[in-house]
């Protein structure tokens, strides 16, 4: 057993239960530990345990009095009732032997009965993902970003995260090398109603219910890391020209790709129709549906001259988006699910936004959840993403629906990317491309209603591929914003 790894384990802030449930389990482990414990707590004793009295308060504070306290090679954090495998420091004694170059190590781990696959990307720059609760720290790259910020309070792991990913690789033990327990307090999510994967109570989309101070830090901590990495946009607003708009009547298309939603389009176009603003046509595109979508759509079109339907031969919702804005005699292109709906005046509080404002080529409303029956799921509330910014986008999942585009200002951005984003990710990695042009505005309505059900999309995506699609839509936005800072410097 080499002397350079240390265990750390910290009984601040943290249950008597929490601390003795992690001591337990590493007694079926051979590296030392060091136990930090706050002012006046009789710690306990062991022949490989070394206890350290200190009055940090923050997880950098802790970390730093650690590698204060004993030098070594490598540091395992380990959360206090994180279970630790018999095995499990060894696996990271053995990925940081075997990989030099990996300035951070993680791994799989247990939870309710079931593994649990994480998805490290280095690229990820989100505080959402999953990288597991036991970290190796190895000191080299630990000492090449000063250490651990001290002086944070929620966000100390997602900081030291995106330095060390800047300074080498994250190398992932592929194999459960630790449990984690759930708080006695805690439920798991409703998986028919949020799909996207991460970290935190309702997990992919955790930071629309963050605290106000922790949302703050965690910005703070993800705008520094875009200044490193000169991605941070501060265009002056006059930068930003007018946005193209295209001649077009009606004023505003409504493209529905649909996919073997025979059951719900009905209700999607409905909701269309009965909008109080009816200059508007629909364009549904039939992505190769096997059940009678595309009947259902004829039908609909068969009564009503605004609507159109086009068929394509491949399930791909960015080629079907690109039928549909191809076709378009829109002015603005507005989307819609074939499982969502609109409310009354959700096309005519679109077009007067963007009509009275030249120079944004998106807007963006607030929207509410609601289950496969159309009951709103009230505990969410209104979905408001009033997060969204320039850069905080780069972080964020996405922008919020309904989406209201310039056509003119799509079209300039090449539509929806078909080759990279086939059937995930292509509106986020359009509205990237967009809002590094030209305004994108928020309106501060409810005008959208989404269904979360078995068959939504987002339910249907491995984790895997969704967390890659939203990873590479970054790493091509943190590029181009590299080359818009380069000009302008």
């Amino acid at each position: 057993m080499p002397e350079n790894t240390v265990s750390i384990l910290t009984s601040i802030q943290a249950s008597s239960e929490a601390v003795v449930r992690s001591l337990m389990s590493l007694r079926n482990n051979d590296a030392p530990i060091l136990y930090l414990h706050g002012p006046g707590e009789e710690p306990p004793s062991g022949p490989d345990m070394r206890t350290v009295e200190t009055t940090a308060t923050t997880l950098g504070g802790m970390l730093e009095v650690a590698r204060a306290s004993v030098k070594s090679d490598l540091y395992i954090w380990i959360p206090p009732g994180v279970e630790v495998d018999p095995h499990g420091i060894q696996r990271f004694i053995d990925k940081h032997h075997n990989h030099p170059e990996a300035a951070l190590i993680v791994s799989d781990y247990h939870h309710r009965d079931r593994n649990v696959e994480i998805h490290p990307f280095k690229d990820d720059l989100t505080e959402r993902e999953d990288f597991g609760a036991l970290w190796g720290l190895p000191a080299e790259y630990l000492d090449r970003i000063g250490g651990a910020d001290q002086s944070l309070k929620f966000a100390t792991f997602y900081d030291l995260r995106l330095k060390l990913m800047e300074h080498g690789d994250v190398a992932q033990i592929k194999v459960p090398t630790h449990t984690v327990h759930p708080p006695e307090d805690d439920s798991e999510v409703d998986e028919n109603v949020l799909f996207y994967p991460g970290g935190g109570t309702y997990g992919g989309f955790s930071y629309l219910f963050m605290d106000e101070a922790e949302e703050k830090e965690t910005e703070q901590v993800f705008y520094d890391c875009l200044k490193r990495r000169g991605a941070y946009l501060e265009l002056p607003e006059n930068v930003a020209p007018r946005s193209p708009i295209a001649d077009g009547d009606p004023i505003v298309t409504v493209v529905i790709p649909v996919h073997n939603r025979a059951t719900l389009l009905g209700k999607a176009l409905d909701s269309v129709l009965a909008n109080t603003l009816d200059n508007f046509e629909i364009i549904v595109v039939d992505n190769a549906s096997h059940d009678n979508s595309l009947e259902v759509a004829q039908k609909y079109a068969d009564k009503d001259t605004r609507i159109r339907v086009l068929s394509s031969d491949l399930n791909l919702i960015a080629k079907a988006l690109n039928m549909g804005i191809a076709a378009a005699r829109g002015r603005y292109i507005a989307q819609l699910d074939s499982d969502d709906e609109y409310l009354p005046n959700t096309l005519q509080s679109m077009v007067d936004h963007l009509e009275s404002h030249p120079q944004c080529a998106l807007a963006i409303s607030y929207y509410v959840l609601m289950d496969e029956g159309g009951t709103t799921l009230s505990d969410f509330g209104i979905i408001e993403h009033l997060e969204y910014n320039l850069n905080n986008i780069l972080r964020v999942d996405g922008a919020g629906a309904l989406r209201c585009w310039s056509k003119a200002a799509v079209q300039e951005m090449g539509g929806f990317n078909e080759v990279d984003f086939p059937n995930y990710g292509e509106d986020y990695d359009l509205v990237l491309k967009v809002s590094e042009k030209y305004q994108v505005d928020r309106v501060h309505d409810v005008l959208y209603r989404y269904r979360r059900h078995p068959g939504n999309t987002d339910a249907l995506r491995l984790p895997k591929d969704k967390i890659r699609a939203k990873t590479f839509a970054r790493t091509c936005a943190v590029e181009r914003r590299r080359k818009i800072n380069e000009r302008f410097s």
